[in-house]
């Protein structure tokens, strides 16, 4: 059984779409606030709510991955860096777990859920999923 992943976590598993709902079952069973997010792989630009634009502190909705991964601590965005650059490489579930340092010091976890899919006609190369963040932390 799948249980809510510490900061430092992450893993990426072949397109499987069990493991990727599991995942989103968990995180809405724990009570977080899930916002969608989604990135054509083509231009490498993400598209983000307005949640997540605050708790990443990005100047737009439309941003690059590098644009995300800087309020990462270090370790942790190492981790999220290898995953998301193998899920470009191959179709693929993943998931990862950060803290996300604001203004002023504070942090706060963020958990990301997504996959990948290469190839496809309807959609083309594209990663897509979701951001959580605690609903406590709000």
């Amino acid at each position: 059984m799948f249980r809510i992943p510490q900061p430092g976590f992450g893993t990426i598993q072949p397109e499987e779409s069990w493991a990727h709902e599991q995942w989103l079952s968990d995180l809405m069973t724990a009570d977080h606030v899930i916002e969608g997010w989604h990135c054509d792989l083509k231009t490498g630009m993400f598209s983000v709510g307005e949640i997540t634009r605050s708790r990443h502190a990005l100047d737009d909705s439309n941003c690059g991955l590098l644009d995300i991964l800087r309020v990462y601590d270090p370790e942790s965005r190492k981790i999220a860096l290898a995953i998301l650059e193998e899920a470009t490489a191959s179709a693929s579930c993943f998931c990862f777990c950060t803290l996300v340092e604001l203004d002023g010091g504070s942090t706060h976890p963020v958990w990301c859920v997504g996959t990948s899919t290469l190839g496809n006609e309807t959609t083309g190369d594209r990663m897509q999923g979701v951001f959580a963040y605690k609903r406590a932390d709000l």
